[in-house]
């Protein structure tokens, strides 16, 4: 058997366009991807066929309301149990061994690959043995006739960047004010690190993440952040 694991990402829609047609697309759905992503699965699927996986974990499908109500706090950046959860187990549950699984990582990250024989699995990684870059994915899907898709990930992924969580604010306020209500879990319960504030030096909360005294990333523009990403709005 031959699979891909899918995102709905830049490096999962150009690796399809690569691989054989024999393989078998798969992705695991979370339930909290961002808008922009599942607009794309919509504009996708009708003509392209990838196996959709609803993951179940201790009664939940939905990988934020797990973590709000169930965990009680976000997912660590250094466990990622999110991704072993609700991707992982739930991908390698549905394939059957032996299976080849396709891996999209393009070459400028290839500092990813670390995993390539498991349980019955052999994982391969095109796009690095073929040396094609982010910037060449994109090229292969817009020869494709296909439209790019934007980065894929939950709304709330504890390894965004500043930026990201910025434009989350001012394009999704009322999914930013869930991600800093599960951040405030941590407060409640004393935990620390804090799942999502540990991405920027000195550690900043969500909220201090728009703090407009901070220097905002240069290429746009947030004037009316303020009045979009009231918690009210939430």
């Amino acid at each position: 058997m031959k699979y891909q694991t899918f995102g709905f990402g830049v490096n999962s829609v150009a690796l399809a366009e690569i691989l054989p047609s024999d393989v078998e697309r798969v992705f695991s759905d979370p339930g909290a991807e961002e808008p922009e992503t599942y607009g794309y699965i919509d504009y996708y699927l009708p003509n392209h066929k990838v196996k959709i996986l609803t993951p179940e974990v201790e009664g939940y499908t939905n990988i934020y309301e797990y973590y709000y109500n169930k965990v009680g706090c976000p997912p660590f950046r250094a466990y990622r149990s999110c991704t072993d959860k609700f991707k992982v187990r739930v991908l390698e549950g549905y394939m059957k061994t032996p299976a080849k699984v396709y891996i999209g990582i393009a070459y400028d990250e290839r500092h990813r690959v670390k995993i390539h024989e498991k349980g019955g699995f052999t994982y391969e990684y095109p796009l690095v043995d073929e040396k094609i870059t982010r910037k060449g994915c994109i090229e292969i899907i817009e020869d494709a006739g296909l439209r790019v898709p934007p980065k894929s990930g939950c709304f709330f992924c504890p390894f965004q960047h500043r930026l990201s969580w910025q434009r989350l604010a001012r394009n999704h306020p009322e999914l930013y004010w869930k991600a800093v209500a599960l951040e405030e879990l941590s407060d409640k319960i004393d935990l620390h690190p804090k799942g999502l504030r540990n991405l920027w030096p000195p550690p900043l909360t969500l909220t201090e993440a728009l703090n407009p005294e901070e220097d905002w990333e240069c290429g746009f523009c947030f004037t009316s952040l303020d009045k979009q990403t009231k918690r009210t709005e939430q």
